[in-house]
């Protein structure tokens, strides 16, 4: 099929024509980089769409026969229409020398212009900032909303077209490797800061993009005026119920230098500042119970000189949150299912500190380093207070207890990478080497009380009181080398080795309270101790085929690992000799430079991870148990993807994916019930695996009134097989997701935008003679905010969340009414209401394997506060110019 697909798409290609040519200033004889070219039919139609270079060339390929008119313009000069006739005798058609006549020069011009929303340039798409009009005060969330295609989540994830962006440029410099803090970054940046944001590819070392992975960069290039002073915020807000909120924000621009600084403190369940405008989590993923937090983070990109850029990430988190959580689940049966309820009292205290260190180091323009390194440290306290009852299909009592957990846990990791890339005196050769480092260390002290009743089929109780210490460390090193070939004008070869060794050591130390000795007694029954060692070679070859147009890549790996596993508890010992192969074949056409399909065909093997083969205890909950299982092998994935990309400068963007999933001894698991009415869990192989999913994206603008439109659905089936109480289940999942996002500015004085979702899940089970649930979940949002005479600012966000299978509905209002003050409106005062109708929530419903699942927590309720901003750095309006006669 691929290779029909690709030969007939090397006929239409090679059955159309190609128009080139090279754009001057008349005047200065100088050629023009950026001048629109578009090509028309006898219709008057536009066929197609380009930019001239940075040397002036522009080429529009895959033109059919006929007869069209050439636009070529530039702003500032006049616009020239060419008549061009494409006849089948010539396949391309050359215009050397296209000169464009300054503008009718005066002793006073004024020039008007329609700049483009976007235009492209090779993998780069552009967007101009000043096309996208936005309130005062306005925060870089609020611009990027209105691009089309670009979206983020409430996670704070972006992503343009359903790629996902993995990291975050300033000026060309990398600011974010880590994307995790994008959200609260885009906060502190203010709109009117951005003059273009481009999003293009990722690429590695090499600088060449790795197909099949289809993840983006997104770059901001910040207006030269902007490059002057320091600006930032200084805020702070207090309510009632004692909520309060400050934080100060700071950002300077240069032309070698970014620095970014924020401290943010609150307990209204936000990472935003007072200023901001806070609506609730789309889709219902509200944070859960109240949180406290405290967060410092500084962000630095500097070129130290012409050939080295660093950047430098630090910051330290602290969090305090409370919350109260109902669980309802029911435990699915072939004849029956139990019904498990339980009301819990949870306390996290967490306090994280970390870094990122990243540095571009390039002596020449043949050689290039990178170093990037990593450190986090993580303290984390959980208290734990349950109470749960099981009961079965009658409503009769099987157990019930208390669960009282305290664990207290220390996280820290260290990552460090170093690359090395060489491009030798052939275009195309390179040389590439890799070397990294991780470690890291899991270290916990828990101490678990419960008491468990049993009533069916006997009265029995069972009283658990043990400290366990489970400790984690894991340490791996690996080495890689990438070597690339040309062997032909379009051909070229690749070769990849790598090693890796990783080692995994657990340990658990259990005792159990003596009440006799008022101590903890050692209980070698649930104390263990393993060791894991992977050692793996990887030799993978690739042949690349790219003639522009169409690019093919075919790669086939050998990988011989050997894995070691030791459980000193036991005295067992489990040696594994594996040899797997995995392989790619990607196809990309190019139909033209705002037309793409990608087709990836895969197949990888999935190595077992060493825990899976022995039992793991866990008694922070007497009803689970987790065992291992030594007999099982690797499982094998096979991927079929179909993308198809599309790009407009009129600015509407549209992306459609279809993949289809299957694996070979795919990891599932084994529940089954003792006679206590505890579930014991195992990991087991199974055939039968398979999935499909389909996913449409579409972005337009339209620039009178200033609309866009962000619109994605999203279809998924899976088909998973498990078992229980040694019978198999099949499980069949279905789907379907629907998000629309509007938004409209009318005159920078008035914003509305508004959100509609509706996602469907259904779950059939075939162990009760498939049995179908299903539910559906609508969220619609809406927000109106508009900037009134007397620099005054009031809006309200609304949102309603319905879920069928909790039968829960419930609204969420906000308002707020504010003032600027000072005469470049410097100084901002607020008035903001949350959940205004007492209705807040949060409620998640979920399907699994063996189980459906409610939960609900409580969350912050209603509460007022009043806010002063300061936004210091901030330039005064400029007194009108002069007229000249």
């Amino acid at each position: 099929m691929l290779l029909l697909l690709g030969c007939c798409a090397l006929s239409k290609i090679y059955a159309q024509h190609t128009i080139k040519g090279t754009v001057y200033q008349k005047d200065t004889r100088k050629t023009l980089p950026g001048a629109a070219v578009l090509l028309y039919d006898e219709k008057a139609r536009i066929k197609a769409q380009t930019q001239s270079d940075e040397h002036g060339n522009f080429t529009i390929e895959n033109v059919q026969v006929g007869f069209y008119r050439l636009l070529v313009s530039f702003m500032g000069n006049r616009t020239e229409m060419i008549p061009v006739e494409v006849n089948a005798r010539l396949k391309t058609v050359t215009f050397n020398y296209i000169q464009l006549s300054p503008a009718i020069s005066l002793s006073r011009v004024e020039v008007k212009a329609d700049r483009p929303l976007m235009s492209i340039r090779k993998d780069t798409i552009e967007f101009n900032a000043g096309e996208l009009p936005t309130l005062p005060n306005a925060n870089m969330h609020e611009l990027i909303e209105k691009i089309p295609g670009l979206t983020m989540d409430d996670n704070g994830n972006l992503y343009y077209l359903g790629a996902p962006i993995k990291e975050l440029f300033i000026d060309g410099r990398s600011l974010l490797q880590n994307m995790s803090n994008v959200k609260r970054v885009m906060e502190i940046l203010k709109a009117d800061l951005a003059d273009k944001i481009q999003i293009s590819d990722k690429k590695n070392i090499s600088g060449i993009t790795e197909p099949g992975k289809n993840e983006k960069v997104l770059n901001i290039i910040v207006k030269d005026e902007m490059k002057k002073g320091i600006r930032g915020t200084v805020t702070g807000g207090y309510g009632t119920h004692d909520r309060y909120n400050a934080g100060t924000t700071l950002n300077m621009f240069r032309k070698k230098l970014t620095a970014l600084g924020d401290i943010l403190a609150n307990n209204n369940n936000t990472q935003s500042d007072a200023s901001t405008n806070y609506q609730g989590s789309f889709m219902g993923n509200n944070p859960q119970g109240t949180n406290k937090l405290f967060n410092i983070g500084t962000y630095y990109t500097m070129e130290i000189n012409k050939k080295i850029k660093l950047n430098v990430n630090l910051r330290h988190q602290e969090q305090d949150m409370t919350s109260s959580e109902a669980q309802e689940r029911e435990n699915i049966f072939a004849d029956s299912s139990t019904f498990y309820h339980s009301n819990t009292q949870k306390h996290l205290i967490s306090k994280k500190n970390g870094g990122i260190l990243f540095m571009d180091i390039q002596p020449d323009i043949n050689n290039k380093i990178i170093v990037a390194a990593m450190m986090e440290r993580e303290h984390k306290e959980v208290h734990n207070n349950r109470l749960y009852n099981t009961t079965d299909s009658r409503m009769d009592t099987l157990n019930n207890g208390m669960l009282n957990n305290n664990d207290s846990a220390v996280n820290k990791t260290l990552d460090a990478t170093v690359s090395y890339s060489h491009k030798f005196g052939k275009t195309g050769r390179i040389l590439s080497l890799q070397t990294s480092l991780r470690k890291s260390w899991q270290y916990s002290y828990q101490f678990n009380i419960s008491q468990n009743d049993v009533f069916l089929p006997f009265y029995s109780a069972d009283t658990i009181n043990q400290f366990v210490s489970p400790k984690n460390e894991v340490s791996s090193t690996s080495t890689s080398a990438t070597y690339n070939e040309p062997i032909g004008k379009y051909w070229s070869v690749a070769l990849y080795y790598s090693f890796q060794n990783a080692l995994t050591k657990n340990r658990q130390n259990t005792a159990d309270f003596n009440i006799f000795k008022h101590d903890y007694i050692p209980n070698d029954s649930l104390t263990y101790r393993f060791d894991s060692r992977i050692i793996n070679h990887t030799v993978k070859p690739s042949l690349t085929y790219n003639r522009g147009k169409l690019m093919l890549i075919g790669a086939a790996g050998l990988s011989l690992s050997t894995l070691t596993s030791n459980n000193y508890t036991t005295h067992n010992k489990d040696v594994r000799h594996t040899t797997y192969v995995d392989r790619a074949l990607n196809a990309i056409i190019k139909l033209d430079p705002f037309k793409t399909i990608n087709i990836t065909l895969n197949g990888i093997t999935l190595p077992l991870d060493a825990q899976l083969l022995w039992p793991v205890n866990n008694n922070s909950n007497p009803l689970y148990i987790q065992l291992g299982n030594p007999g099982l092998i690797n499982a094998f994935a096979n991927n079929l993807a179909f993308s198809y990309f599309s790009n407009s400068i009129k600015g509407v963007a549209f992306a459609h994916t279809m993949e289809g999933r299957y694996t070979q001894h795919a990891f599932s698991t084994a529940v089954f019930t003792d006679t206590l009415g505890r579930q014991v869990s195992m990991p087991i192989n199974v055939s039968g695996n398979w999935g499909i999913t389909d996913n449409t994206m579409l972005g337009f603008r339209i620039k009178h009134p200033g609309i866009t439109v962000n619109y994605s659905n999203a279809f998924e089936y899976n088909r998973t097989i498990s078992q229980i109480n040694h019978l198999d289940n099949i499980v069949k999942r279905y789907s379907f997701l629907q998000l629309l996002a509007a938004s409209i500015n009318w005159k920078k004085r008035m914003e509305f935008t508004a959100k509609v979702g509706v996602d469907y899940r259904g779950n059939m089970l075939s162990l009760q003679d498939d049995h179908y649930t299903d539910f559906i979940q609508y969220t619609l949002a809406f927000t109106a905010n508009a900037w009134l005479p007397l620099d005054f600012n009031a809006g309200s966000n609304v949102q309603y969340t319905n879920n069928t299978d909790a039968a829960t509905h419930f609204t969420l209002l906000n308002g707020w009414i504010g003032k600027t003050f000072l005469h470049n409106k410097s100084l901002s005062a607020k008035f903001y209401a949350f959940d205004l109708l007492r209705q807040n929530k949060t409620v998640v419903a979920y399907y699994g394997s063996t189980y459906r699942e409610r939960l609900e927590t409580t969350n912050l309720s209603q509460y007022f506060m009043f806010s002063l901003t300061y936004a210091y750095g901030r330039k005064g309006l400029k007194a009108p110019a002069s007229k000249v006669p």
